[in-house]
């Protein structure tokens, strides 16, 4: 593993100081927003990050190298491969091993960021929404291989609940089922990405130091300890209201069927659907929840420092 996991000199150091480091998911980069854009609110949510006195590492997939903290150069490296068109792909926790072996580019998902983040031995993660059960999941099974990570490996992970898209009911049923602790920051019902209830009850928690309680506990009895998922519920002023939201959701998931969209492509389809039809509302409350999800990661990383 020491060939292919780059650790950049950014991390080494925060890991020989000690210091608090935080991971994130690069699909935001590649596939969750347009570029430039996506570079411009990585810098934001990195530079947030120390603000906080924590080290951001972002963990990306460029020519088969799996990179733990982007470097500027690297960054560079992934801008001229967005502006020359060249293909950046969606790699999930399966698709790690191919895109290393075959020397692929591509951002990393919720699961592949689990995955790479355990491995260089950083236990927190932010995201904006994890994957989870798709709505007409009985037609299609399609379940997103995120609640297999979150069932698999020992990391927190910090989200506004699961993507908007997604069937909450089944996904919550599928982490019960799996023994994944879900713990609602400050809030006793699951929020739903722009909007801030579902209507669905899960355990309340106060502050960092619950949450790393809960962890150290669970590594303690589980015989295999499970991720966590604390869900985060987007800032009150960016919420979209769940039955707005739903109403859009409704209208692109008959488009996607329309037009045959499955698989790795339709969450992007998706995103950039609702991006339209709510004319970039969306957007603006997907970059608010994902900072707010950095800020509450952070603490979370430090408390467990």
């Amino acid at each position: 593993m020491q060939l292919i996991l780059h650790i950049s000199p950014r991390i080494k150091r925060a890991f020989d100081k000690r210091k608090p480091i935080l991971a994130m998911e690069s699909t935001v980069l590649t596939h969750g927003l347009p570029y430039p854009k996506n570079l411009d609110i990585l810098k934001t949510l990195e530079e947030l990050c120390q603000e906080l006195d924590v080290e951001p590492a972002t963990i990306i997939v460029l020519d088969g190298k799996i990179h733990i903290g982007m470097t500027e150069a690297e960054k560079e490296i992934l801008q001229c491969k967005l502006e020359s068109g060249e293909e950046v792909g969606k790699f999930n926790l399966r698709d790690i091993p191919y895109a290393v072996a075959q020397k692929k580019s591509g951002g990393t998902t919720v699961s592949a960021t689990m995955l790479l983040a355990n491995k260089a031995g950083i236990k927190v993660f932010a995201t904006g929404g994890i994957g989870g059960v798709h709505k007409f999941w009985n037609e299609t099974l399609d379940i997103s291989s995120d609640l297999k990570a979150l069932a698999e490996i020992p990391v927190i992970v910090v989200s506004a609940g699961c993507k908007a898209i997604l069937d909450i009911p089944a996904t919550l049923e599928v982490l019960e089922s799996y023994s994944v602790p879900v713990l609602g920051w400050k809030t006793d019902e699951f929020p739903a990405f722009y909007a801030r209830t579902s209507g669905k009850k899960i355990e309340k928690l106060e502050s960092a130091k619950d949450v790393v309680n809960i962890y150290q506990t669970m590594r303690e009895l589980y015989p295999h300890p499970t991720g966590i998922l604390v869900a985060n519920p987007v800032p009150e002023k960016d919420e979209i209201p769940f039955a707005e939201i739903e109403k859009y959701i409704s209208a692109a998931i008959a488009e996607a069927k329309t037009k045959n969209i499955t698989g790795k492509e339709l969450t992007p389809f998706l995103l950039a659907t609702l991006a339209e039809k709510t004319k970039g509302q969306s957007v603006q409350s997907n970059l608010a929840l994902l900072k707010n999800n950095v800020i509450i990661g952070a603490q979370i990383a430090k408390e467990l420092q």
